[in-house]
């Protein structure tokens, strides 16, 4: 299939986890990829990758909580390709601790780049989709549908990422740009290799947020925003899809 022919896509978080599987999938299904990430060597890689296979592929350092670099990045992506169609925010972090012990900058650190970030990205971008009549694509988590144990943060950007997408669908989905969020669970990512129980805290909590298959690498949720990207998924507008194995369920 060659679903984003023609098309350019600007995927935040590429240089690993979920935003490099997307940047992979959209790229190897026609799209002119711009990969940005905070992290210069990780996207660096991603786009020699995705050269390397074929496909159009651009890099761009960008710290998605820094107005400037987020305008930046939109700007470079203009200016190198003429058009942007598909924005897919993916950059995000976490940090695992008791919420009675999350450190007020932990909290804004979090919300800065989860939501801020999808905001600004927002921001910036949506006037150029609104001529390409393009698709938005946020990261959102099962952690805004329920309840996650040492996630107060990140749990509160997620909520927040998913409302935002919402508001967005229908302020701008008469006029052409659609706008969906996945909420990946039980998806393996580098994110989540600093995790560790805090101190005093009851794995058992963990239980119940578990697939009932098995835990996914990030092409299942590659595969999911792809989708959401395409014009298979032309109807669908504001929606938030679980991609979690049915731990929700």
């Amino acid at each position: 299939m060659q679903r984003f022919a023609n098309r350019v896509a600007l995927i935040t978080g590429a240089a690993s986890g979920i935003g490099e599987a997307t940047a992979e999938r959209l790229a190897s299904e026609g799209a002119t990829v711009v990969c940005a990430d905070v992290h210069s060597h990780g996207v660096e890689e991603t786009a020699k990758t995705l050269r390397e296979r074929g496909a159009e592929a651009t890099a761009v350092v960008c710290d998605v909580s820094d107005p400037d670099s987020v305008k930046a990045t939109v700007r470079e992506t203009l200016e190198r390709y003429g058009a942007l169609h598909v924005l897919c925010n993916i950059a995000g972090i976490l940090k695992f601790a008791h919420m009675h012990e999350t450190r007020l900058d932990d909290w804004n650190r979090i919300l800065s780049v989860n939501l801020t970030g999808t905001f600004l990205m927002c921001r910036e971008a949506i006037p150029h989709l609104l001529e390409s009549r393009g698709v938005i694509v946020n990261t959102a988590s099962t952690a805004a549908l329920a309840g996650h144990p040492w996630t107060a943060a990140y749990s509160a950007s997620k909520g927040g990422v998913l409302s935002f997408t919402y508001g967005l669908a229908i302020e701008y989905g008469k006029q052409g740009v659609r706008s969906n969020a996945v909420c990946p669970g039980s998806v393996e990512t580098p994110i989540h290799d600093a995790f560790e129980v805090p101190p005093g805290g009851d794995r058992k909590l963990l239980y119940r947020i578990m697939p009932f298959d098995k835990m996914r690498g990030p092409d299942a949720a590659a595969n999911a925003i792809a989708f959401l990207a395409s014009d298979e998924a032309a109807h669908i507008n504001g929606i938030g899809l679980r991609v979690d194995g049915g731990a929700l369920s």
